[in-house]
């Protein structure tokens, strides 16, 4: 009897391993990937419910810096490479959301915008009239009906060389100066700084006013609402449809996002508007739907050369030719229509993109800078540590790149992990490792199903 339960035992220790085994990524080496927990278990570890990482930025010091949203609070962390662990900074005051919004300013300090929890379920409406854009219309109203009551989100000042040196819990709160909330009754969508990092330039939800905000004084500019037709595209479709990030040009102090049908907006700082250009993002328009649909801008990042590239909710990376005032399309990794997050490498000039759509399988990919290697596929999220430990993640919505070029993704599921990917010369060659056992093995199977297939 002794020897027959070693064997189901040594069955059931086979099939586990052969099933860890599924999770080893055959597109790269996969020893380059690993994710570290936010905290300590037991300790300071950020709650699974407040868990989704859905901001992170890479900091003058070496370190990188992120934010969670959850569903009744917002955490900010950051990643100290020393000790190769994430440290927790405390609540970020009674907020459950920071989408994107947080940028470096003068002297290391980091400005952090705050707003409802973006990820949070949105309760729909089922029964309404039925009409034109009645789909639209109840969107909208059900939209705007989580901000009945709301403030709006505030604007936070966190000096690093003060707040990074105290221990946390999970009790503590974050040592942050409040400055304001630039749009009432609306949360911080977006936020850049303008070129000497006097003012922030921003972008509300779920309006779309695009404003100005004195960090001195705490004034604000509003210029209301950029998006005169409200749209839900993409595969969020119980989102309203606003561009999620801008972006200062550093040669001109000129600020750029998307506006109405998927053109660029341009800002010059002293103008009282927004004036629209003829660049135009590439994508699913009304044209060819039944819905009145277009694309936004998902992330602005620039390369060592200081030419800017965006990325979009379909999908595509574009570069902008400001002097030319056109698009050039560098095409898209995936057919799934959205980018979750892009950051570019400027000492190798390579740019990382996390594509996938809620519910499905991100990925990873790289995109040569330079015009010859194109788009690379880095695979899904998956780290098998057995038997210590292994994670396979599914959605993320913010990145960030180390100084090292260490390529940090933060997930934004419930329980999320910061992800980071150590880049090595497969990324620069392109292509598949041929090396890697799984590849090999999936050469050699691949003659046999086609003939199946036939």
């Amino acid at each position: 009897m002794m020897k027959l339960r070693l064997i189901v035992l040594l069955i059931v220790l086979s099939s586990t391993t052969a099933l860890a085994q599924q999770w080893v990524n055959p597109h790269f080496d996969t020893h380059r990937m690993d994710y570290r927990e936010l905290g300590y278990p037991r300790q300071n570890l950020i709650p699974a419910d407040n868990a989704q990482i859905t901001a992170l930025m890479d900091h003058s010091n070496g370190f990188v810096y992120g934010a969670t949203s959850g569903k009744t609070q917002s955490y900010m962390f950051f990643y100290n490479r020393y000790i190769n662990k994430v440290r927790p900074l405390g609540k970020i005051a009674n907020a459950n959301g920071v989408y994107h919004c947080m940028i470096e300013g003068a002297d290391g300090v980091i400005f952090i915008g705050t707003g409802l929890n973006m990820l949070a379920p949105l309760e729909l409406t089922k029964d309404f009239p039925v009409g034109i854009e009645a789909i639209e219309k109840q969107l909208w109203k059900d939209i705007k009906g989580q901000y009945d009551g709301y403030g709006g989100g505030h604007v936070y000042r966190y000096d690093p060389r003060e707040g990074d040196v105290v221990g946390y819990t999970n009790d503590d709160a974050c040592p942050l100066k409040d400055l304001g909330i630039p749009v009432a009754g609306n949360g911080l969508y977006a936020m850049t700084l303008n070129l000497d990092k006097s003012k922030i330039y921003g972008m509300s939800y779920p309006d779309a006013h695009f404003f100005e905000f004195d960090i001195k004084s705490g004034e604000t500019r509003d210029f209301g609402d950029i998006m005169t037709h409200k749209v839900f595209s993409g595969p969020e479709r119980n989102w309203r449809t606003v561009p999620r990030a801008l972006h200062v040009d550093e040669s001109t102090g000129h600020v750029y996002t998307s506006g109405d049908n998927g053109f660029i907006l341009r800002y010059i700082p002293g103008n009282d508007k927004l004036e629209l250009t003829y660049m135009r993002l590439p994508g699913e328009y009304w044209e060819g739907l039944k819905s009145w649909d277009y694309p936004v801008v998902e992330a602005f990042d620039s390369d060592s050369r200081g030419r800017i590239f965006c990325a979009t909710s379909d999908g595509y990376l574009v570069r902008l030719d400001i002097p030319q005032d056109y698009v050039v399309v560098l095409g898209k990794p995936r057919i799934a229509r959205r980018t979750r997050a892009m950051s570019i490498d400027k000492s190798r000039d390579i740019a990382y993109m996390i594509t996938g759509e809620p519910e499905r399988a991100a990925k990873l990919h790289t995109y040569d800078l330079s015009g010859e290697r194109g788009f690379q596929e880095l695979g899904p999220f998956a780290v098998d540590r057995s038997p210590y430990y292994n994670w396979r993640a599914y959605q993320f919505d913010a990145m960030a790149i180390g100084p090292d070029g260490t390529v940090f993704c933060g997930e934004s599921d419930r329980n999320g992990k910061l992800f980071y990917y150590i880049p090595g010369p497969g990324v620069f060659k392109g292509g598949l490792n041929p090396t890697n056992p799984v590849v090999e093995r999936q050469r050699k199977d691949t003659p046999a199903l086609i003939q199946e297939r036939l």
